[in-house]
C-alpha cells in the first residue's frame, strides 16, 4: 500500500494530475522523477537528472515505491510540492534536474540540454531535504 507523506502542498485549483506509473528502480516521496520509454512500449518512471539526456522531467513522486510498483506522481503547471534538494537555496530560486538522481539544484545559465532547464522553483529557503517549491 502506498503512503503519501504529505508532499502535495495544494492543489485547490492547480491544473495538476496524480497520475500511476510503473517505478523502474525504487523512489522516495518528494524526488523528481522522469519517464522512461522501456521496449516493450510502456513508459515507466525513474529519478530525473541531467545526466540522463533521453528524459526529461515529469513531475515529482507523491509516494514510496520499489522498482515495479506503483508510483504515485504529481504533475502540472503551478502545482504546489515538496521536493527534495540537493544543495542548499534560498526562496524564489530556479531548479533544474542535478546529476545526482532524483534532487534539483539551482538552475545554471547556458545549460543547453532540456532535462536541465528550469522544471520548478523554491518557495522558500531550505537546505538539502524536502522544501516547497512550485511546479514550473
Amino acid at each position: 500500500m502506498a503512503i503519501v507523506k504529505g508532499i502535495l502542498v495544494n492543489d485547490g485549483g492547480a491544473p495538476a494530475r496524480i497520475m500511476n506509473f510503473e517505478a523502474s528502480e525504487a523512489i522516495t516521496a518528494g524526488q523528481p522523477v522522469s519517464l522512461l520509454h522501456v521496449a516493450s512500449g510502456d513508459c515507466t518512471v525513474q529519478l530525473g537528472d541531467s545526466d540522463d539526456t533521453t528524459t526529461v522531467f515529469l513531475g515529482v513522486a507523491l509516494t514510496d515505491a520499489a522498482s515495479g510498483d506503483q508510483c504515485s506522481v504529481v504533475t502540472g503547471r503551478g502545482v504546489m510540492v515538496y521536493m527534495k534538494l540537493g544543495t542548499d537555496v534560498n526562496g524564489a530560486i530556479p531548479l533544474m534536474l542535478s546529476s545526482t538522481p532524483g534532487e534539483l539544484v539551482a538552475f545554471a545559465d547556458g545549460t543547453s540540454p532540456v532535462n536541465t532547464a528550469p522544471c520548478a522553483v523554491t518557495v522558500e529557503d531550505g537546505g538539502t531535504g524536502l522544501v516547497k517549491c512550485m511546479i514550473l
